[in-house]
């Protein structure tokens, strides 16, 4: 009789064991974002950060290795170039990712207005992802 009871109470150990893992699994939180809405986010994040970090300024000056070095913290699947435009339309500044060629299926593109020096620019960045990758 008593190895019994022993044997019903680890059963009901096991069986509460079970449903309170069941419980917490069923808890967990999965973020998903749909693929095009990650990679606008990735694109507006590097603009953000090339803006914070002064590489506009530096890339309307002539020198593009700030942004370089942002746009290559992108994660490896993703394309970014980076186009600097004053207000007349002309090209300043064009910063594409190393590896880069083409443009993907999925293209996103942000832009984002700016003042240097009393001159208005325009911060054109296009975002893909890389042929083969995905």
């Amino acid at each position: 009789m008593r190895g019994l009871v022993i044997t019903m109470d680890a059963m009901i150990a096991i069986v509460f064991i079970f449903m309170a893992a069941l419980i917490l699994y069923s808890q967990t939180f999965y973020t998903y974002a749909p693929r095009g809405a990650y990679l606008k986010q990735i694109t507006l994040d590097a603009l953000t950060v090339i803006e914070k970090t002064g590489g506009i300024e530096v890339a309307i000056e002539g020198d593009s290795t700030g942004v370089r070095e942002v746009i290559r913290t992108a994660p490896q699947h993703i394309c970014i170039q980076v186009v600097i435009n004053d207000a007349s339309g002309e090209q300043v500044a064009a910063i594409l990712r190393g590896g880069c060629s083409e443009y993907g299926k999925e293209v996103q593109v942000a832009v984002r207005p700016f003042a240097y020096q009393g001159q208005s620019y325009s911060v054109i960045a296009h975002s893909w992802y890389r042929k083969g990758t995905i």
